[in-house]
């Protein structure tokens, strides 16, 4: 008999969502997988306790123990409760079904009491949930610090919990959440004047992941709109997609994954898969770690390899990033830095890396345009799942298409990005046939892969 649920570490701010395994079978042994045995041999110790006070018979069977992703020993005493749910289970106490849609968090006293192990201060979003439909969470709401739009109920015993579990949960908190989830995430989308040129492109990038650099100044809304445009991303099984913003300071280990104490520990690459990958101030990322997203860009799978093992994951994540144009990060005619300077600080991306990301826009604040399709038409445009006929490439456009191809001695990948582009511009616009003006913005969009690019402004 195997249980699955969900435990919730806040000191783990990119992945606080731990998915919890439990499988008993005939026998008298303990294994465990991901967690340090001597940390589970503790946290049985007081989840044993904590049942005997309510009269919970401990089963007599072989327990496998497996937590994902790895924890540490300290990060351990916040899945006593997860663990303690699973056992219940498995002793007959409620259906396993339960907990395979639930949160719960919490280290257990002798008695059966709750508490918080972790400190309050770490900052965690429920916008990368687990994959799995989650409709509760069960803790004190100061077990999920700075998590919004989740419901929790109340508990601070063991038996309360056992109790919530046994009764109806009202799931409209949950409805009415992701209601006012989407209500914000509207509202910073048109707050955002003008800028509908960036609009429309994040949301063609959102239909057909075509991974996307927004530049321009500080303040002009560019993680506003990488934000709005995860929301327009369709919710898998349920659940958002996820979305990560790893800090530049994490590296190619932050970035792609490592290994630590023996385990492979996932990177937010992998995290970030079917979902949403941001990557701010782009140019401060380590060299190695930008310019390894070339890989897995080309293959969406990356091979690890060290001394300790080897490591593979897979992941079809849609990678966005942002970056100032210059060091002092001003409007180019507030700039502070010399030229030679500004070249210095945009040759910090190379064209091979540059070329993998179709989609670059130029969010400086001069596009008063609005978008053409209001959020909700966006949200259905992006999420429809009807085959489309794709537009028909006329011969003038081909003549177009071609003479920009020679004169601009673009690669075959550069070949391949226009065309996609030209035919989701057309697509946008419910054309039929592909016009010169489709090829002539997806040309436009395509301005860093231009030669000599980090001389402009």
């Amino acid at each position: 008999m195997v249980v699955h649920t969900w435990g919730f570490v806040p000191s783990k701010p990119d992945s606080p969502w731990i998915k919890v395994e439990l499988r008993a079978e005939s026998g008298a042994v303990l294994r465990v997988s991901g967690i340090p045995y001597a940390a589970a041999l503790a946290s049985l110790a007081r989840i044993r306790s904590a049942l005997q006070s309510m009269n919970v018979r401990w089963p007599g069977k072989s327990l496998t123990l497996h937590v994902h992703p790895a924890l540490r020993t300290s990060e351990m005493t916040g899945l006593d409760v997860p663990v303690a749910l699973a056992i219940m289970a498995i002793q007959g106490k409620f259906l396993p079904e339960k907990l395979s849609r639930l949160v719960s968090h919490g280290m257990l006293g002798l008695d059966g009491e709750t508490s918080n192990p972790e400190p309050l201060s770490t900052h965690c979003s429920n916008r990368s949930l687990p994959p799995s439909l989650i409709v509760r969470a069960i803790g004190s709401r100061e077990s999920f610090p700075n998590v919004t739009n989740l419901p929790v109920q109340e508990c601070h015993h063991l038996s309360q919990i056992v109790a919530a579990l046994n009764r109806p949960f009202i799931e409209h908190n949950l409805s009415q959440s992701e209601k006012a989830e989407s209500e914000e995430v509207m509202h910073e989308w048109g707050t955002i004047k003008g800028e509908g040129k960036a609009k429309m492109w994040l949301c063609i990038g959102a239909k057909l992941r075509l991974h996307t650099i927004l530049a321009g100044p500080p303040g002009m809304g560019k993680s506003s709109l990488v934000r709005a445009a995860h929301a327009l991303l369709p919710h898998n099984g349920g659940n958002p997609a996820p979305f990560l913003a790893p800090h530049p300071s994490g590296g190619v280990a932050g970035l792609l994954g490592s290994w630590r104490r023996g385990q492979p520990v996932s990177g937010a690459w992998a995290l970030a898969n079917q979902g949403l990958l941001f990557l701010d101030e782009f140019p401060e990322w380590p060299r190695p770690a930008r310019e390894s997203l070339r890989h897995i860009i080309d293959t969406d799978s990356l091979y690890l390899h060290r001394a300790e093992g080897s490591a593979s994951w897979t992941s079809h994540a849609w990678l966005v990033a942002a970056m100032n144009l210059c060091s002092c990060g001003h409007h180019p005619e507030r700039c502070t830095c010399d030229p030679s300077e500004r070249r210095r600080y945009r040759r910090k991306l190379s064209a091979p890396l540059l070329e993998r990301f179709p989609i670059q826009l130029d969010v400086g604040g001069h596009d008063e345009t609005e978008c053409q399709k209001s959020w909700s038409e966006c949200i259905v445009w992006v999420q429809d799942k009807q085959e489309e006929a794709r537009p028909k490439w006329q011969p003038d456009t081909q003549r177009l298409a071609q003479a920009i191809f020679k004169k601009d001695h673009s690669s075959k990948r550069q070949q391949r990005h226009l065309r996609i582009l030209a035919e989701a511009h057309a697509q946008w616009e419910n054309e039929l046939n592909i016009r010169p003006c489709d090829v002539s913005a997806a040309f436009d969009v395509m301005w860093m892969n231009r030669q000599g690019w980090w001389r402009l402004h």
